[in-house]
This record gives C-alpha cells, sequence and structure tokens, in this order.
C-alpha cells in the first residue's frame, strides 16, 4: 500500500470518526429538546397561573423551533451513509482466500 493510499484512509477514517461525533451530539440534543418539550406541556397542562403558564407556552415553543431546526440540520446522517457506503466500496481492504489470507 502506498503512503498516498494510507494518509488517504486514515482521512476518511478520522472524516468518518467526527461525522460520528457530530451525528451523536446531535441526537443527544434533540433527545434532551424532545424530553423538555413533553415535560413542559405536562407542567403547562397543570399550571394554574395564567403568567406561568404563558412563560412554560414560550419554553415549549422554543424546544419545538429547536427541534426543527435539529431536523433541517441532520443531512449528516445522509452524509455518513454515503461515507460508509464508499467505505466498503472503494474496494481498498484486503480479500482473503479460503484460508483466511489475505489474496
Amino acid at each position: 500500500m502506498s503512503q498516498l493510499t494510507a494518509g488517504r484512509e486514515t482521512s476518511d477514517q478520522a472524516q468518518l470518526a467526527k461525522l460520528c461525533v457530530t451525528i451523536r451530539g446531535k441526537l443527544q440534543f434533540m433527545d434532551y429538546l424532545v424530553r423538555a418539550a413533553v415535560a413542559d406541556v405536562e407542567r403547562f397542562q397543570e399550571e394554574p397561573e395564567a403568567g406561568t403558564r404563558i412563560f412554560i407556552r414560550q419554553l415549549i415553543e422554543m424546544h419545538a423551533s429547536n427541534l426543527a431546526v435539529e431536523c433541517e440540520n441532520m443531512r449528516l446522517v445522509g452524509e455518513l451513509c454515503s461515507q460508509l457506503e464508499a467505505a466498503v466500496s472503494d474496494g481498498s481492504a484486503p480479500h482473503h482466500d479460503q484460508n483466511g489470507d489475505g489474496a
């Protein structure tokens, strides 16, 4: 394997790892937003004071807005799928014969 090929594979792996970390972070943030919105809806329904209900409604609207933005940004999942597909279809992995030795 040439240094150029090895360097490209290392770069591809680093880019894939970075993309995975980014996606995990976005999913964790979306999970937080969903949990917060559901909890705030429950608080809203139980809150008798009008002023507090207005405040909680604004929180819920903020969570919903942030979720909508995060959903739009999930194009990263498509990029991850493309990179995963490219990683397994480029033929750079060594082939093994019946004995398990490299061909």
